[in-house]
């Protein structure tokens, strides 16, 4: 798989997770961020009656993820480049300490897909005295890609019942909650004195009226109108 150019408004952000608490921050000045996606190897499934070879979908290689970008030099505060320089030098750190983290891509069309990343590396590339120095983060996609988020369930709820809320990914089959931060789905409500939702999808109505319930997963987002009635 090549590496994916990134073009003109594309947003490139990684997950930091606080306590229980998860924002999103900007990579700033990242120009490729290496193959978007996985390719299963062919497992092969002919029987005997064939006439033709047959395959199903084996084993998913992770594909290499070479993070290339700009280097923001030393920053002052006040500088023009100071917010860049702090944000990029935390993405930095957490990769010469190869860490693993989710990381989202927000493409100019709207598309939001994200996955999660392992760090195996940081090294200086080859620059000029015109130029900002460049660098390459070495690592690999360790998850699926998601693209997309569904939230599924009942839209309706009486106040001080509840009702269960689930979601479903594409591609199909990906496990949502594996028990770690990275890979859990992050429940929220936009109006809990209507309804809250816990961080099992569980809906409690509070009070008439609606809310929207909130699933993100990997940095991709779907959304469910709740009714309390």
């Amino acid at each position: 798989m090549s590496n994916v150019i990134l073009i003109a408004g594309t947003i490139v952000e990684m997950e930091v997770v606080t306590g229980q608490t998860s924002t999103w921050a900007e990579i700033p000045r990242l120009t490729e961020i290496g193959a978007v996606g996985e390719q299963s190897e062919p497992k092969e499934k002919t029987t005997l009656s064939d006439r033709i070879k047959k395959y199903d979908s084996g084993m998913r290689d992770a594909p290499d993820k070479n993070l290339k970008g700009q280097y923001v030099p030393l920053q002052q505060a006040g500088d023009e480049f100071f917010d860049e320089y702090t944000k990029q030098q935390a993405f930095i750190k957490r990769c010469r300490d190869e860490e693993e983290f989710n990381v989202r891509v927000k493409w100019p069309d709207g598309e939001v897909n994200g996955f999660l990343f392992k760090a195996l590396g940081f090294e200086w590339d080859a620059g000029n005295q015109e130029e900002w120095k460049m660098f390459t983060v070495n690592g690999k996609q360790n998850s699926r890609v998601v693209y997309d988020l569904t939230v599924t369930g009942t839209a309706t709820v009486a106040t001080a019942a509840t009702t269960q809320l689930a979601v479903t990914t594409t591609p199909s089959g990906i496990i949502t909650n594996d028990g770690t931060g990275s890979g859990s789905v992050k429940w929220t409500s936009s109006d809990p004195l209507k309804a809250t939702v816990d961080q099992n999808g569980l809906v409690t109505g509070v009070a008439a009226g609606t809310t929207i319930v909130t699933a993100e997963f990997r940095g991709v987002v779907g959304e469910l109108e709740i009714t309390v009635s």
